[in-house]
């Protein structure tokens, strides 16, 4: 007697199979699972080029039930390739391709335009294209460039209820962000124009603070968008860009530059629970890392954040745009009024106010909130860790009154031995450095407050960012 299980079985059965080859398998079976696996093969799709992007876009204009079943897109890997002429001829013969690039233009010069961008591989193009048939997406992990216009319009007339988006809001599911910066995919003329550096922010970035349901959104090379250019400069008020509210609860910049503290984009988060950013010198527009400035915006949010990493491994440069780059050690300023906040990844320098002496001017115990979980405190030089090690043994011994939930505290800096010409061997950070370890008088030093946090029930771990293996 054959034993049929009934559909919804079979499809929690297929959800269970994670790999894809065997998803694919699956459909191969009988026209049964053919028809019933199908839709989860395409639940979650990875694009790399745009013969990929050309066979997925048909797919899915030929059958719209497929498209409703992709619930996370990722083109974060795109691999930049032109297409032939006759492949150019055959994108641009497509009847449906046309027919669709006819519903999201709204004219025929733009249409000519976006489809000279598809013939030259462009992921902007392409994304832009097949977004917009999304309408179950969840995830989208994104890859852009410094000038991506197609992307800019598709997503602007997203939030603003335009054409392709007439019959119902665009992204109603979409949940999670992340939006790579990618120099390599750069057209030839912002190359050659290294000059020119188009802000994310005041494009691509901020309409997706404008969606209602995203909730988490990582991005680099971010410039802030408070910052004006000598273009913006010339705007009205009216003209530049603003942000009034956004649901967006998680906030993660990578390589960085937020002179201003990103305060309009963290203004407008009125629940933002986890805020990092890491900071790069990198961009034109880049006047070192300022601290304070973040204090001032995420103030904001001192009730309802619970993580923040200010500068994880950021990079420095001697000197920006500014001048001479001394702002990286400014005080970030207390956490005491962040009554939520759980886990803090900070510099030593930024978490006490240390620049003109050895001794903080506000003590560890007065910066740290009562709700304080876990303390990753970065960048301790080993001349400061005499410092820092007697200031939280105080916050340790305070622990039961003043940080009941304090759980583990993490130290890290540059401590191990490096090799010098004394020791017959060369100064260097190559793989000399895996036989490094930490220094055994900087475990020596640690001791008296390692005792004090295995009394307290504490986990406390030392890390120099060279040794990865310790």
């Amino acid at each position: 007697m054959e034993l049929a299980l009934p559909n919804d079985v079979l499809l929690l059965i297929g959800e269970e199979v994670k790999q894809k080859t065997d998803r694919w398998n699956l459909i191969f079976v009988s026209h049964h699972f053919h028809d019933l696996f199908l839709p989860l093969v395409y639940r979650k799709v990875s694009i790399h080029n745009w013969q990929d992007a050309n066979s997925f876009l048909h797919v899915i204009l030929e059958r719209p039930t497929l498209a409703q079943a992709v619930r996370e897109l990722d083109l974060a890997n795109w691999q930049a390739k032109s297409a032939s002429d006759d492949d150019c001829n055959q994108i641009q013969s497509s009847e449906s391709l046309r027919t669709w690039l006819d519903v999201v233009s709204c004219s025929a010069p733009e249409t000519d335009q976006w489809a000279k961008g598809l013939g030259q591989g462009f992921v902007d193009a392409w994304a832009a294209l097949i977004l917009p048939l999304l309408a179950q997406l969840r995830k989208l992990s994104l890859a852009y460039t410094t000038d991506s216009p197609h992307l800019d319009r598709i997503m602007q007339r997203a939030v603003h209820f335009e054409k392709p988006f007439f019959a119902q809001p665009a992204f109603r599911h979409l949940r999670k962000v992340s939006l790579h910066h990618r120099k390599d995919l750069d057209r030839s003329e912002h190359l050659e124009n290294a000059g020119s550096e188009t802000q994310l922010s005041s494009t691509l970035l901020l309409p997706f603070f404008q969606l209602p349901s995203v909730r988490a959104i990582t991005a680099n090379s971010v410039v802030d968008p408070s910052i004006t250019t000598s273009s913006s400069e010339e705007r009205t008020d009216d003209e530049k860009p603003r942000l009034n509210f956004s649901s967006i609860t998680d906030i993660d910049l990578r390589a960085s530059s937020g002179n201003q503290g990103m305060e309009m984009l963290v203004r407008a988060c009125a629940d933002l629970k986890s805020f990092k950013y890491q900071h790069s010198d990198s961009h034109i527009l880049s006047n070192g890392y300022q601290p304070s400035a973040f204090h001032r915006s995420l103030i904001h949010s001192k009730k309802s954040l619970q993580t923040l990493w200010l500068d994880h491994y950021g990079s420095h440069h001697p000197f920006t745009a500014a001048g001479l780059n001394q702002n990286h050690d400014e005080w970030f300023g207390s956490l005491v009024d962040f009554t939520a906040l759980q886990e803090v990844r900070v510099r030593l320098t930024n978490l006490l106010d240390i620049r003109y002496q050895n001794e903080p001017t506000t003590p560890l115990i007065e910066c740290l909130p009562s709700s304080i979980e876990t303390l990753y405190i970065e960048g301790c030089e080993e001349r400061y860790l005499g410092m820092l090690l007697s200031q939280l043994q105080t916050v340790i011994k305070n622990r039961r009154t003043r940080f009941p939930r304090l759980k583990r505290v993490d130290i890290e800096g540059a401590f191990h031995n490096v090799p010098s010409d004394d020791d017959d061997q060369v100064a260097t950070y190559g793989p000399e450095v895996l036989d490094a370890v930490i220094k055994d008088k900087v475990y020596q030093s640690a001791e008296p407050l390692h005792i004090d946090c295995v009394n307290a029930g504490l986990d406390l771990r030392l890390h120099d960012r060279d040794l990865p293996h310790v």
